[in-house]
């Protein structure tokens, strides 16, 4: 899997509040891969609330 899909699966995992394990597992590969987030905790929270909003 390309980084950038790795990433855009990891936020939208979050996103949507999937398992919390495969949470993880995206975020270990991530952590292996040494790919760095951009300030994840602000992207993400702005994915949360599009996501609650198209709903």
């Amino acid at each position: 899997m390309p980084d950038d899909l790795l990433v855009d699966s990891y936020e939208k995992a979050i996103a949507l509040n999937l398992c919390p394990q495969f949470i993880n597992l995206l975020e270990k590969e991530i952590k292996r891969r040494s790919i760095h987030l951009k300030s994840c905790g602000s992207q993400t929270s702005y994915n949360e609330n599009e996501s609650q909003s198209i709903h």
